[in-house]
């Protein structure tokens, strides 16, 4: 008797059989449809492992040309796309998996790679474009000099068509990210490719206008973002618009680092394509224009302009990714320049932000700029007659009230200073080469003898000897002119760099903490305590801001949480000192288009709550640190690692007579002085016998309820506590045995408080209301002496504390001038 045996699940036999099956599968029907699919992918299952474990397998799948019958399949059921999604899916996975070079040199052969490619696939279908884009990218990831003949034709050694390429192209502005980040990889690998044909190909006139469709598709994605950041600037509460921001963020970063990578592939011409296409498309008619802020009542096209804030975020990204010298020079050389494509109107130059007063500095940089040993008088004033160019411009947000434009404009300066590809004669002319470098140039000066500054600027500037070339090259200087290169203008430039920065530093009311840093860090480059001693003119300023600040400050020694200062004054030096060694301009700046957050200041219950007040008195604090150290820096030039805090004397040091002071501690109440009896009710009509013990040492202090414990006399346990500081004891108008006080709120302020774009908890903390205790006295006097006690105990306290943080409190504590 017969009986019928199983095939084994990875066998020759069963490979057979599903060979078998597909060639009998001429036209997919729905009967046969899911049939044919699971035969597909039994099929790339049985290669992935005969590759593994038995070649035979693969000998097999070239003998029966099994990459023919796919082909065949497809083409026979154009209308299907389940069977298209399965087939490129099998493929995929099987040219992902397999690791011998002989079978992928057998699937790349014979054109039937390419004949999948160029197969016009129904992208309607989802899934199928899905399946598709992830084919090709896995393709791309195999390429290098030896597979890449597989899918190209050439004619006299000259590559003609290279389908893997140019149908990728095509997708690169799909609406879908994962199809344009998988278009990204695609092109990508093939620009890596080390082959002179291919390298000539995707510069060859017929593919070459996808780097400018590129930068075009870049551009409209700067006017999405531009767009979007107004939108949140009307909706600063809305977590969706919010959302999409971070999301068209993230894309324009992807696309400049694309972008960056073309620069940095193996394909040279692509350097100066990419230069070419940035500038001509993005930087020259739409961000530096945009720099200009735009007339309310002008009319201007919607695709020539975007705001002034964008315009600088999108600079000083580009500039804080790109790293090509061409293209970078470009740029600052660009900035100089004052011809019409990047000058503003200088009637209209002052961004809306800015006081009538501000405006009236803004053309007056350097007014009050000293010479000392610097200079002889450069600092001079632009009149209204001069054309204005985008280094002044950016100046002049300098002094703008609008802290985010302060701030894109600072980050600006910054990436400029960063990025080593700048030319060290652009920085000096852009005002802002460190004072470092600046000394090693004069030096120089002196060693040649040569008082013109030709011969200096050769030296840092070889490129000056080639021959001239249109402005998208490495000879940026030759559009710029020797005047604007010149000693005396880089000298009054940066003279003019400087009063701005000082000007910003001594802004009443004093500008965000980011603000700070940054302008702090630009200052210690320009202005190093070794080389040159900051201007007399300088210090006063420096000296009145911050006694503005000590003024602002010593109102927190009597608020609320006076109790941890000192301990915020720690945390504050150290990120204030990080931040003024290391420039806080972040991985991408995108926080300068995030929406501020908003508190109810028009609300008289946020304006008194503990919340509230610590978050100013966090604000007063980082102010105070960031001026302290930049006036010692530019003084002295080195900081301590620890605030230069005093120590408590002995008689101030007062040990707690509870030294526990958690809830549920148990205490001796006679042992206890001045233990109060009186009477609280937490709920109502349930009213508590307790004792208020008020226990403070130094800084430190609390206010206790002790209840008695039944059974154990003169024993008691602790049930609430409430920090000393902000207690704030009254005694009722009406009733005189009534004590109220104050509980603050258990949250302290966090450490991104007065920051440009503080998070979102700080919201809900905000809501909190500060908590209220009604103690009952038996007598008037009882009640009047627990609120002498207490203010008694809190008035140490601040003194305390006032000791402490003395030595920020005395003007010439920390500089000798």
């Amino acid at each position: 008797m017969w009986f019928w045996r199983a095939r084994e699940r990875f066998s020759m036999e069963e490979l057979i059989y599903l060979n078998d099956q597909l060639q009998r599968a001429a036209v997919v029907t729905d009967s046969n449809k899911d049939y044919l699919v699971e035969t597909i992918r039994s099929m790339a299952e049985l290669l992935i492992w005969g590759d593994q474990h038995d070649p035979t397998f693969f000998d097999f799948f070239m003998e029966k040309q099994v990459m023919a019958t796919f082909v065949r399949i497809l083409k026979a059921n154009r209308k299907s796309p389940t069977v298209a999604v399965q087939l490129l899916q099998t493929l995929s996975i099987m040219i992902q998996n397999i690791r011998s070079e002989h079978a992928i040199y057998y699937l790349f052969s014979n054109e039937y790679i390419n004949h999948l490619i160029t197969f016009p696939y129904d992208f309607r279908h989802e899934e199928l474009l899905a399946y598709y884009i992830i084919f090709l990218r896995t393709i791309s990831m195999k390429l290098d000099r030896n597979t890449v003949s597989f899918f190209i034709k050439t004619d006299n050694e000259e590559v003609v068509s290279f389908p893997l390429y140019t149908e990728a192209i095509k997708l690169f502005h799909h609406e879908e990210s994962m199809v344009r980040i998988a278009v990204r990889t695609i092109t990508l690998s093939v620009y890596n490719v080390d082959d002179e044909s291919i390298r000539m190909f995707v510069t060859n006139p017929a593919v070459v206008h996808y780097f400018s469709e590129l930068v075009i598709f870049l551009r409209k994605q700067s006017y999405a973002l531009d767009a979007l950041v107004a939108e949140v600037s009307k909706l600063p509460d809305s977590g969706h618009m919010q959302g999409r921001l971070e999301g068209a963020v993230a894309e324009i970063g992807d696309l400049l680092y694309y972008c960056n990578d073309i620069i940095n592939s193996g394909v040279p011409a692509l350097k100066s394509i990419m230069t070419k296409h940035i500038m001509n498309v993005l930087v020259l008619p739409l961000l530096l224009p945009s720099l200009r802020p735009v007339d309310k009542h002008a009319i201007i096209p919607s695709d020539k302009h975007i705001s002034t804030l964008t315009s600088l975020y999108l600079l000083l990204r580009l500039l804080h990714i790109v790293h090509y010298k061409a293209l970078v020079n470009s740029i600052g050389a660009s900035l100089l320049r004052t011809d019409h494509s990047v000058t503003p109107d200088h009637k209209q130059l002052q961004h809306p932000e800015c006081s009538s007063d501000q405006k009236d500095e803004a053309g007056d940089f350097g007014r009050e700029a000293e010479a000392g040993s610097e200079s002889d008088n450069s600092a001079t004033v632009l009149s209204s007659s001069e054309a204005l160019d985008g280094r002044t411009t950016l100046l002049s947000y300098l002094l703008c009230n609008d802290d985010k434009l302060v701030m894109a404009s600072l980050c600006l300066s910054v990436s400029f200073l960063q990025n080593e590809a700048l030319d060290e004669s652009l920085l000096d002319a852009l005002g802002i080469l460190p004072r470092r470098k600046r000394h090693k140039k004069l030096l120089l000066q002196q060693l040649i003898g040569d008082n013109s500054d030709k011969h200096l600027d050769r030296l840092f500037s070889p490129s000056l000897e080639r021959s001239h070339d249109d402005f998208m090259s490495d000879h940026w200087e030759n559009h710029l002119g020797h005047e604007l290169l010149s000693g005396s203008t880089t000298l009054k430039h940066r003279s003019q760099m400087l009063e701005a920065l000082i000007k910003l530093v001594c802004r009443r009311p004093p500008p965000h903490a980011e603000v700070l840093w940054q302008a702090g860090w630009l200052l210690r480059q320009l202005l190093p305590y070794q080389e040159h001693k900051i201007s007399d003119a300088h210090m006063s300023l420096l000296n009145n801001v911050y006694s503005s600040a000590q003024q602002e400050f010593s109102l927190e020694l009597t608020a609320c949480w006076s109790d941890i200062i000192p301990a915020v004054i720690t945390e504050e030096w150290k990120i204030c000192r990080k931040a003024l060694d290391v420039p806080v301009l972040k991985k991408d700046a995108s926080f300068v288009l995030m929406p501020s957050s908003h508190t109810a200041d028009g609300e008289n219950s946020s304006l008194t709550s503990s919340i509230h007040i610590g978050e100013r008195m966090r604000a007063s604090v980082k102010v105070l640190m960031v001026l302290y150290q930049i006036r010692v820096l530019l003084v002295e030039g080195t900081l301590p690692e620890m605030p230069p805090l005093m120590e408590l004397p002995d008689e101030a040091r007062v040990q707690p007579q509870i030294l526990s002071t958690a809830v549920g501690t148990e205490v001796d109440i006679v042992a206890v002085n001045d233990a109060m009896p009186c009477k609280v009710s937490f709920e109502r009509g349930k009213e508590r016998q307790v004792h208020l013990v008020v226990v403070s040492g130094g800084i430190s202090g609390s206010l206790l309820l002790i209840e008695g414990i039944a059974f154990k006399q003169n024993r008691g346990v602790i049930r609430v506590t409430a920090p000393l500081a902000g207690s704030d004891p009254r005694v009722d108008e009406k009733h005189a045995t009534w004590l109220h006080l104050r509980v603050r709120s258990p949250h302290q302020p966090l450490a991104d408080v007065g920051k440009l774009h503080s998070p979102k908890t700080s919201l809900k903390n905000k809501q909190l209301a500060d908590g209220r205790w009604t103690l009952a006295f038996a007598d008037a006097d009882s009640c009047l002496h627990a609120c002498l006690s207490i203010q008694n105990h809190v008035a140490n306290q601040r003194h305390a504390v006032s000791l402490i943080v003395s030595p920020f409190l005395d003007l010439n504590s920390e500089t000798h001038q």
